[in-house]
This record gives structure tokens, sequence and C-alpha cells, in this order.
């Protein structure tokens, strides 16, 4: 497969030196936005340490259009705590470090259309890839972590990062209404983390390159239903390095699954997606061979054309996930049933999503948005959690790195977020964010505090 992906890049590296060549610059956009925001956070689920500090993302975009159906866009990011030079080094206090003020580059792709003939599209270079409702592809780091060139990656805000993109090359056939979407990318050099215990929030320290490849199929049955289909690998290359052992074999997550959009009704949308994942996965206790699945479905009813309340433009939906667990390692079982994040880009409860991975776990629940005047929206969000396996003892780590302790009980907790967003110009939105995830009979009488959050934010766009 290295072999394969280094002759895709070679060839798409003697395209980019043409391109480089010959190419003409015949427009160019500037664009980008600057979102502040101020964190009031409570997420420990162990004291009553808070958070409470301002913080900024700024982006700066430029797309140049070229000759012979080419473009050439990059963009620059940086994600930064007020009053400070530095990243954070604990999860309430910023210090200081070059990662605050770094200014880095978060895309720099070109877009070749009709590339060697008219229905294929050619994308070479750092570049976001999202696919369906991100469940599999969406954010290189998982969108509850951030990469280590953010200033929010060793604080309890990761999941506020921007930074979602991948270095890879994306072949997009237009065969309408057939569009098939083939990936090849280099998703990090020499580092990464494999989820390794009964709830998949622990982790092994492996050194050794991480590449994804796959193709994605989308097909407009109709006016009303659109059907996906996939096929992704996730491998790490065989010389795996560990603190407890050394495995010889590769490990790697296959998924292979569908989605079916369908609006039956004007006023109804559908979706349903499920995967299963099968490969070989790195434990403690040495290379099982992974079986898992997931499933995702959600109904949204539009209602903002209903004459009755039409000026109020409401919206709701239902959502109902399951992630499967593993049975543990110490089940003597030869497979490891531990649903693999992948590379996910959702948010099922604000704060939840920070505390918990997606894995092991169902999900239900729902939203509700409506527009009491004109510039101002209001949304209102409820989840319930339940983990798939049974989760007992002290020591399991959630996402933010608190090591707690568990029941043996299944009920997970639930959550709470009420948004507001005012659009003072076409440009200019501030929004207010208040969430609270109440602990369930899963989490020890040591570790029930009530995790909460008042995120305020004011995003330009221009």
């Amino acid at each position: 497969m290295k072999k394969h992906l280094i002759l895709v890049l070679a060839l798409a590296l003697v395209a980019g030196l043409t391109v480089g060549a010959y190419a003409e610059v015949q427009n160019v956009k500037v664009s980008g936005d600057i979102t502040v925001l101020g964190l009031g956070r409570q997420l420990s689920l162990t004291s009553q340490k808070a958070e409470t500090t301002m913080a900024s993302i700024t982006r700066l975009r430029v797309d140049a259009d070229l000759t012979d159906n080419v473009i050439a866009t990059v963009r620059l990011i940086n994600e930064r705590y007020w009053g400070t030079n530095g990243n954070a080094t604990t999860s309430v206090t910023p210090a200081t470090s070059s990662e605050n003020t770094a200014i880095d580059l978060d895309l720099a792709y070109v877009t070749l259309k009709e590339f060697l003939y008219s229905p294929l599209t050619l994308t070479v270079g750092r570049q976001e890839l999202h696919f369906g409702n991100d469940m599999i592809i969406g954010d290189a780091y998982t969108n509850n972590q951030a990469s280590k060139d953010s200033a929010f990656n060793t604080t309890i805000d990761k999941d506020l990062s921007m930074r979602k993109s991948f270095d890879s090359i994306r072949a997009t056939l237009n065969y309408d209404p057939l569009v098939i979407d083939v990936v090849a990318a280099q998703v990090k050099q020499n580092y990464r983390t494999q989820p390794n215990s009964a709830n998949a929030t622990t982790s092994l320290s492996i050194d050794d390159q991480e590449t994804l490849i796959g193709m994605n199929a989308n097909y407009a049955i109709s006016k009303t239903m659109d059907v996906e289909g996939y096929f992704w690998q996730k491998r790490i290359g065989k010389d795996n390095k560990q603190t407890v052992t050394t495995i010889a074999k590769t490990d790697y997550t296959n998924v292979a699954g569908a989605r079916i959009v369908a609006k039956p009704m004007d006023i109804l949308t559908y979706q349903l997606e499920s995967a299963f994942q099968f490969g070989e996965a790195t434990t403690t206790t040495g290379t099982l061979d992974r079986r898992a699945w997931a499933l995702e479905t959600m109904a949204t009813l539009d209602l903002r054309n209903i004459k009755a309340i039409t000026k109020y433009k409401p919206m709701a939906s239902v959502l109902f996930a399951y992630f499967s667990g593993d049975r543990g390692k110490n089940s003597g079982s030869k497979t490891y049933g531990g649903w693999d994040p992948m590379y996910e880009n959702q948010t099922f409860g604000n704060i939840a999503n920070t505390l918990i991975n997606q894995t092991n776990m169902y999900v239900a629940g729902g939203n509700l948005t409506a527009k009491p005047v004109d510039d101002v929206t209001l949304k209102g969000e409820y989840y319930t959690y339940w983990w798939d396996k049974r989760v007992s003892g002290a020591g399991n780590a959630v996402a933010t790195g608190e090591s707690l302790t568990f029941t043996g009980k299944k009920f997970i907790g639930q959550e709470l977020d009420l948004t507001a967003t005012y659009d003072y110009t076409e440009d200019v939105q501030f929004g207010l964010l208040g969430g609270w995830f109440i602990t369930g009979s899963s989490f020890a009488g040591a570790n029930k505090n009530t995790a909460g959050e008042v995120i305020g934010s004011m995003k330009v766009t221009f």
C-alpha cells in the first residue's frame, strides 16, 4: 500500500510542478474569519476546578483561480489564549509557549478540474475531508481532540479547535447522479494513540505512520432520496512500538458502511447510517481481530412553512446512535469489539463530547430550534447516554485525561444545552451557549459532580 501511495504522490507532484511552471493567476479571493471566545467551563467530575479565560481563533484564506481549471487554496490559522504568548500547560491556567502566537498552515491544496477528462477533479494537498454526517471522516484528530500545534492541545478546550485538515490526494469522479471519491491520506507521521480499554479511553503510544485510504460513492436516486456507500482503511505500519510490548503485525481498521437520506414529505427528512469495522487491533494482550458496529438514525421535522407558526421558523430533530464496546482485556476473547472513532466530527452534547470518546455507548436525544425574532435563533438540545459494555473500577480516564472510578452500571448521564445566536449583521454573529452534564449511576460517588459551561462568542466573517 505504501508503494502505491508513494507512486500516486509522485504523479501528483509532477502535475503540481507543471501547474507551477505554466499557470497564470486570473482571479484572487481573500477571505477569513475571527472568532473570539469567552470561556467559563467546569468540566471536572472529581473537583470544582473551573476555567475562566478568553481565547480567539483567526483564519485567513486565499483562493487563486489559475488557467485551465486550476485553483490554488491556502489558509492560515492561529488559535490562542488572550494575555499569554503560549498554550496552557494545565487544564485551567495558560502558560508561555510558542503555540499561542504561531501562525500555522491549515489548508494548502491545488484543485485540478477536468483533470485528464471532464468528469475527474483532482485535489492535492492539505485539505478538509467531509463525507456523509462525518461519522467516519471529518476531522483528522476527532473533534474532541486537537493538533499538537494548537494552543488548545494541552487544555480542556481541545474540542474548540477548528483544525480538521488532512494531507491527502482526493480524486472526484462526477457521473451525475453518481459521485465517487477516492482518497489517499498521510494522517500522522511517527505518532498515534490507540484506544485500549473497555471504554476505549486509555491509550497506548505507538510510534509509526498512520495512513488513510478508501472511497465514498453517493448516488441520487431521486430528488428526495440519496444513498451512499463507503469503504475506508486506517492503517499503521508494521514497525509498531509501544510501552507494553512490541507487536510485529500491522494494526489496521477497515470500515464498510452505507447511508440513506430520504425526504418522504416536505416537512420530514430521515437518515440512517450503519457501518461495520474489521481488521486487527493492538492491545496490551496482543493483536486481536477487530469486530465492531455503529448505527446512527435521525429524523428532522422542518416546520418553517406551517402557516400558524411560520414566523418562528421551528425545526426539530430526534436522534439515536450506537457505537459498540469491548468486553475487556481480561475476558479471554480473541476479538476486540470496541468501535474505533476513526476521524469522526460529530457532537451529541457539547460537554459529553468533550468528556467521552465516541465509542462503547448508546446516545438518544434531539434538538429544537426557533427564531422568536428575525435576527435571533434559539436552540435547545437534550441527550442521554449509556455504556454498551459496562465500565467498572478505578483508573478509567475520560477524554480530558481525568482518572475516574465507575460502578459497573450502564447509565452514563444526561446533558442539556441551550444556545442563543444573534445575527448583528450579515458578517457579525454573537452567540451564547450554556450546558449542563448530569452524571448517572455509572459514576462512583466521588465522581458525580455536575459539569457545566458557559461559552460566549463573537464571529466576524470577511
